[in-house]
């Protein structure tokens, strides 16, 4: 752990664009009240100083006129229920009042600012010497609970798209970042352990026009042990029109091929949505894929008209859903007043992991979080159902012994007095498990296989697991054979 005279320094790098020396490292710990807490709490004050004497603006106060989207105690810390970490990220962004905002002037568009280099913001958890920090993210089996670090890493990304659009200059308003959509995040190990220290590093990777793609990887124990990639886009604060930002230029080889893959990427993704125009929106799913889909409702009608005479090993998708509603409260809002994305990332995938325990019959490792897309912001007072569902199952080919589950989470915000619900996000996880075995042989039985109900439902499933899906890959591994026209429809 750095000194304490070490650590500061370090935050003030952080918090003053001016005086920004990358790598910057955030030593998080909470190591007992004396030295630490002092240390944090000196850090923060400092943050507010540096960054007024380098913007020219004041730090937030809790005067008249100028209130802040946090309440922050006597500790320079966030009142709120998101994890350290996050706290003290948001901590090195609290630089503009509303006042100042609209006091700025906005930046000049014709301005071309010269392309950045990729600088790596890095955040170490101090888990082998610090207990308090361990219990901050401790789960019921001794590991790090995940959901602790999808917060984690939206607060981090959000820090680097911060740094990155800062222009430097104290009389022009920053842009409003906005986390767009999060690509896949993958897991490499089975579990994250409390017994040794864990780095987690971001860095801009790609930008467009007004868009930017930031790589975050987690290392612990000299190994990678997640990835994922967020894309934020940023908005004039007061008018929420686009706004350009600087470019990144990357230096090493491999920034250079993370730069040359996501160009590709979206330039890929941006002639899909001219080609398919107002269609884009909608499931494109083979004429292969919707007979697979065919067979999927077919085997359910036959379930469902004839009972008794069904398949046990096959259930209904709707009855391994779980639901939970719940009203979003001030704790959780993030630093521009809305429900923070961590959180709802942390409640969608805490839901799947119950929904696939309840399934397997055995606890199950996470494997892939996939592509989230934030379609609506969601506002403190909201009425948030999220529903979760079992899409789709198999054994898994590559570890005997082993099934895998697909599980969708949907989020919704109602309002009951407008008689009005509208989905906001849609979350996919991946998670593999042991799979149960006959009393009588002890063989391992393929996991329950999951039938649509409804045509979209259905599609869905084709879209991502049936021939030509995007996830055909891993939706091919299954082997089991099924009766009639299932069993050509799972082993498409």
């Amino acid at each position: 752990m750095l000194a304490r005279s070490t650590q500061l320094a370090a935050w003030r790098r952080a918090a003053s664009p001016g005086l920004h020396a990358y790598p910057h490292t955030l030593v998080i710990s909470t190591e007992v009240c004396s030295t630490t807490v002092i240390a944090a709490a000196a850090s923060a004050a400092a943050i507010k100083t540096d960054a007024a004497s380098s913007r020219g603006a004041a730090p937030f106060s809790t005067e008249a006129g100028s209130e802040p989207p946090h309440v922050i105690d006597q500790h320079e810390t966030i009142v709120g229920s998101q994890t350290p970490v996050t706290k003290r990220l948001w901590l090195q962004r609290y630089r503009w009042t509303d006042e100042r905002l609209a006091e700025a002037q906005p930046r000049d568009a014709g301005a071309v600012q010269p392309a950045k280099p990729p600088h790596r913001t890095t955040v170490r958890y101090s888990f082998a010497s610090d207990p308090v920090l361990r219990e901050h993210y401790r789960n019921p089996w001794g590991s790090v609970r995940i959901g602790r670090i999808l917060e984690d890493l939206d607060s981090l990304a959000g820090l680097v798209a911060f740094d990155h659009c800062d222009d430097g200059d104290p009389s022009t308003r920053p842009p409003l970042l906005v986390t767009a959509t999060v690509e896949a995040i993958q897991l490499r190990s089975s579990q994250l352990t409390l017994d040794q220290d864990m780095e987690l590093s971001g860095r801009v990777v790609c930008t467009g026009s007004s868009s930017m793609d930031i790589r975050i990887e987690l290392d612990q124990g000299g190994q990678q042990q997640l990835t994922a990639l967020f894309t934020f886009v940023a908005r004039d604060p007061l008018t929420l029109k686009s706004t350009a930002i600087t470019a990144v230029q990357p230096e090493s080889e491999q920034d250079r091929a993370l730069f040359e893959e996501r160009v590709r990427v979206n330039a890929a993704r941006k002639a899909e949505r001219r080609l398919l125009g107002d269609s884009s929106k909608l499931l494109h799913v083979s004429l292969e894929g919707q007979r697979w889909a065919e067979q999927l409702l077919s085997a359910a009608k036959t379930r469902r008209n004839l009972p008794a005479l069904a398949e046990s090993h096959q259930l209904f998708m709707d009855d391994t859903s779980l639901e939970n509603t719940f009203t979003c409260q001030p704790q959780q809002r993030n630093m521009h007043g809305r429900v923070f994305g961590g959180f709802l990332m942390r409640r969608a995938f805490e839901l799947a992991h119950s929904t696939a325990y309840m399934f397997a019959g055995s606890r199950p490792r996470t494997i892939e979080v996939d592509r989230i897309t934030f379609r609506r912001p969601v506002s403190v007072g909201d009425l948030l159902s999220m529903r979760s569902t079992v899409t789709h199952t198999w054994p898994s080919k590559q570890d005997p012994g082993k099934g895998l589950a697909h599980v969708q989470v949907e989020a919704s915000v109602t309002q009951p007095e407008k008689l009005y619900s509208t989905v906001t996000n849609t979350f996919s996880f991946l998670f593999k498990f042991d799979l149960r075995r006959d009393p009588s042989t002890g063989a391992c039985m393929p996991p329950k296989q999951v039938l649509p109900t409804t045509e979209q439902q259905a599609l869905e499933v084709a879209y991502l697991f049936g021939p030509g899906g995007k996830k055909q890959s891993l939706g091919r591994c299954c082997s089991r054979r099924e009766p009639g026209a299932v069993s050509s429809a799972v082993r498409a």
